[in-house]
């Protein structure tokens, strides 16, 4: 069995986030969006033990049995039949419930980490098959590259990235229940959709000004209306800087592009004047990065 390992979990934006029907049966949506890795990342360190824990820093509200990596580390142990358990600790950067998909990536981190600490040999396909059985981002977080994400998160498809994007990102103090904005979605008369499909050309091409242009996010017809911090993080963001600017996910961070790391920790500075909480950061898995 191997010894302690750590493991970096990115954060996720939508590039391109469409909501298509339910899917007949469960009630799930169907979705087709672009989901980039960026850098900003929490650090998940497991270690060999007799039984399964599961420990944040800071805390995490809620009981340990309900904490998506803790429910990870318990479907891989139950699927394989490993007998040990694992101390996973999580380092938490990535703001909770902030659209980047911060439980979702950390439950990722913990099915490939804990494939390789307990030797149970999953491979990458048949870890997918155990990440959509905990939520809709989880599938993307094993290969953690650029995709286009269909189906209810299952499918995925390489998407090239021309050059790296530099974004800065800010979380308003907004609470929300992703479920909750599905709901008042499915409420909407009219939905204006992003076109994915250029989003992914655009993204191929690497015109920045192109790529802004593109982006898209059914959800903030939901929650800019409700929500008017979040649409003047939004404003602020494109008044200083931003070629573009997008809420992530159902919310409530905001990331806006910017040309360069000068122009990013400018406008990052404007938005913690602000009293944002605000990261700048990259892209992961542009063409050609090693």
């Amino acid at each position: 069995m191997a010894e302690t390992l750590i493991v970096s979990s990115f954060a996720k934006v939508n590039m391109a986030l469409n909501v298509l029907e339910k899917r007949p049966g469960d009630g799930y949506h169907y979705v087709d969006m672009i989901m980039l890795p960026v850098r900003l990342a929490d650090t998940v360190t497991l270690s060999p033990a007799g039984t399964l824990a599961v420990s944040c820093t800071p805390d995490v509200a809620g009981p340990m049995e309900s904490n998506l990596a803790y429910r990870a580390a318990a479907l891989l142990r139950q699927v394989t039949g490993v007998a040990g358990g694992a101390d996973i600790h999580i380092e938490k950067v990535i703001p909770v419930a902030g659209g980047l998909a911060g439980g979702s990536t950390n439950a990722a981190a913990v099915l490939k980490g804990l494939n390789r600490l307990w030797n149970t040999g999953l491979t990458d396909d048949q870890l997918v098959e155990l990440a959509i059985r905990l939520g809709s981002d989880v599938p993307f977080f094993i290969a953690q590259q650029p995709a286009r994400v269909q189906g209810i998160g299952e499918r995925l498809i390489p998407v090239t990235v021309r050059q790296p994007l530099c974004l800065v990102l800010a979380t308003p103090p907004v609470a929300k229940s992703t479920g909750n904005v599905y709901r008042l979605f499915d409420e909407l008369e009219r939905v204006d959709r992003p076109d994915v499909a250029a989003m992914q050309q655009a993204l191929a091409e690497g015109h920045l000004r192109g790529v802004a242009e593109c982006l898209g996010n059914v959800f903030e017809q939901v929650m800019l209306p409700r929500h008017p911090e979040i649409a003047a993080v939004k404003e602020a963001m494109l008044g200083h800087g931003a070629v573009g600017a997008l809420m992530s996910g159902a919310g409530p961070t905001v990331f806006g592009l910017v040309a360069d790391e000068e122009a990013g920790r400018y406008l990052a500075g404007r938005l913690q004047a602000r009293g944002l909480r605000t990261f700048l950061t990259r892209s992961v898995g542009h063409e050609g990065e090693g």
